[in-house]
């Protein structure tokens, strides 16, 4: 893998991973390739993907209304992986996110994959999948 391109793509990843923590809409959506027809964005509380510009951005203008802090955000692990012009990135994160209006917060491992395409100006997100781990236990016990 390309050392120059693993440090510009984990250069991406940083910012996302401290506009997603400080809940810095702007400095998120910078980091998108906003005009791309190919956009997705999985949310875990979202039952389907966002495709558009406009609706990421909407998302993200409304997420500091929602979420009142993220006062744990730890890397677990993360993976890289480089095709040309295109990146893929898996991080696993210890979470801890305050809900306004929530009576507890929304604690656990989020698993994140983000696609990124390399355009004139840089790596730029393109598509965008988040989940957590569900304990399938309770599906073989009485």
């Amino acid at each position: 893998m390309n050392a120059s391109a693993e440090a510009a793509v984990l250069k991406i990843y940083d910012a996302w991973c401290q506009a997603f923590q400080t809940l810095d809409s702007a400095a998120m959506k910078a980091l998108f390739e906003q005009d791309s027809a190919g956009l997705v964005y999985q949310s875990e509380e979202n039952a389907d993907p966002l495709y558009t510009w406009p609706e990421i951005d909407s998302y993200w203008s409304a997420a500091p209304l929602i979420v009142e802090s993220i006062p744990e955000w730890r890397e677990l692990s993360r993976k890289v992986a480089i095709y040309g012009d295109v990146a893929f990135v898996y991080g696993k994160l210890q979470t801890n996110l305050v809900v306004k209006g929530a009576k507890k917060p929304l604690i656990g491992v989020l698993r994140a994959s983000i696609g990124l395409h390399c355009t004139p100006l840089g790596w730029k997100i393109v598509h965008y999948h988040e989940s957590r781990q569900l304990d399938l236990a309770e599906l073989f016990t009485d």
